[in-house]
């Protein structure tokens, strides 16, 4: 399944190493730009090896199948085959909410946890920003929602929330690495601040780098989408085994970035 690599992958419009370097703060002390840009990919790898057995992860990814699934199926059918419990034509609050309540209370409790489900949540939320139609509104849209969310039952509507649900996942890591490693090497708690306000005004380009990444599990989603979840739920295994491969082909790219620094 997917595990053939992207040859036609697109170069990243930005190097993560120029990235980081465009932090311009980090110059005036002579902060090793290309020791915490290497260190910081080196990290979100060795994360994402494990994250294929991760409950929160496992539990966010489930819901984004089982969603997508059922708000295919029509008002009746939603809820009727997990343990989903949404109206018909749900806003994005209330299927982040229900996202939250669709995972064991204990999955929350770790600070990786929570970027699990605010990768989903953000994943959602974006996924709605960019189908809805006509005027929006968060607690009363004046469209039907359900016909938003309907797309997300197609094979390509699945790989797309899949693509955005890995880039927000990438790029929040990456923030929080990188965050850790700079504040690490930063010589005063000044500098430490300043590096903190530079990294917030960079985030739109830790945002657009981690979304060129996560098309590198384009390759395999909408296949497995249509032959392991169109017509039933997948269970933990599949689940698994589809998060081992799209972890995999990140780790990989990720890696090959690091090389070229």
């Amino acid at each position: 399944m997917g595990h053939e690599r992207v040859s036609s992958l697109p170069q990243k419009s930005q190097k993560w190493v120029d990235l980081v370097d465009s932090i311009g703060v980090m110059h005036s002390v002579g902060i090793p730009i290309g020791v915490i840009a290497a260190q910081t990919l080196r990290n979100v790898q060795r994360r994402y090896e494990r994250l294929s057995r991760d409950a929160a992860v496992k539990s966010a990814f489930a819901f984004l199948v089982a969603f997508s699934r059922e708000s295919g199926l029509g008002e009746r059918a939603l809820g009727s085959e997990t343990s989903i419990s949404l109206p018909h034509g749900p806003t994005p609050l209330a299927v982040v909410k229900e996202l939250r309540r669709f995972a064991p209370a204990e999955t929350w409790a770790s600070e990786y946890g929570q970027i699990a489900f605010a990768a989903a949540a953000d994943a959602l939320g974006q996924w709605y920003r960019d189908h809805a139609t006509g005027q929006m509104s968060l607690f009363r849209p004046t469209h039907d929602p359900s016909e938003c969310w309907s797309g997300l039952a197609t094979g390509s509507g699945f790989c797309e929330l899949s693509r955005l649900f890995f880039a927000r996942l990438t790029e929040r890591y990456l923030n929080y690495f990188l965050d850790r490693i700079a504040s690490a090497v930063a010589p005063s708690i000044q500098m430490r601040d300043q590096l903190h306000t530079a990294m917030t005004q960079h985030i739109d380009g830790v945002s657009k780098h981690a979304f060129e990444t996560a098309k590198i599990t384009q390759s395999f989603a909408a296949g497995w989408y249509s032959s392991r979840a169109r017509e039933r739920n997948p269970d933990e295994s599949d689940i698994e085994r589809f998060l081992s491969v799209a972890f995999g082909k990140l780790r990989e790219e990720l890696r090959l970035e690091e090389e070229r620094i």
